[in-house]
């Protein structure tokens, strides 16, 4: 048999029994998402772990995690509150969100924070915005579309968004071109495990170290 042959079959064969590792991540392609899939492909494999990526949405993608229904999550804020024993948090930094709070007016922006007669909108379950303290309203949606669509309609004010997450989708929506924007704080993401996965913790820490 030549090398080469031999090779491909050594390969197949290790791919073949290494363990999966289920690992959920947003929809919707993104620059990030590609970069932290290369990523963590790398870290798993040279582990001898075979991760399979699934897109689902984010609250879903949390839920499934929790019950260990999936194994990993491919990036959450690294400052997940202590409320969630059943996950861990690689204490890895993979790379910087920023949460800006978004209007179609600049003036709405002014001290939105302590402005209790606005309506402030964001994605149900979106941890950065759930940890914002503000005397507003808090109107929760499932989607952009549904968030700036209220927003158009006047009946919210502001949204809160990952600022990657928002330009690309404002991008597509002529009619907000000139929206306002302010930052409202920066987060480090990191990679979030289940629990049961706790043995892998310190080899996969050293991995994306690397």
């Amino acid at each position: 048999m030549k090398p080469s042959v031999l090779a491909v079959l050594l390969l197949v064969c290790s791919c073949a029994l290494a363990q999966p590792v289920r690992i959920g991540m947003p929809l919707g392609d993104s620059a990030l998402r590609q970069k932290l899939q290369r990523q963590l492909t790398q870290a798993y494999t040279g582990l001898g772990y075979q991760p399979q990526f699934i897109a689902l949405p984010s609250q879903r993608r949390f839920r499934l995690l929790k019950d260990g229904l999936i194994d990993a999550d491919l990036f959450r804020i690294c400052q997940l509150d202590e409320t969630h024993p059943e996950l861990l948090v690689v204490p890895v930094p993979l790379d910087t969100l920023r949460l800006n709070a978004y209007s179609l007016s600049a003036d709405k922006l002014v001290n939105w924070q302590q402005r209790s007669d606005l309506l402030i909108s964001h994605i149900r379950g979106f941890k950065m915005a759930e940890q914002q303290e503000f005397a507003g309203v808090r109107v929760l949606v499932s989607s952009d579309e549904q968030a700036f669509g209220l927003m158009l309609q006047g009946r919210v004010e502001i949204v809160l968004e990952d600022g990657r997450t928002a330009e690309r989708f404002l991008t597509q929506q002529p009619e907000l071109a000139g929206i306002a924007k302010q930052q409202v704080a920066d987060f480090d993401v990191c990679h979030i495990l289940n629990h049961n996965w706790q043995p892998l913790l310190p080899a996969l820490t050293r991995q994306l170290r690397q």
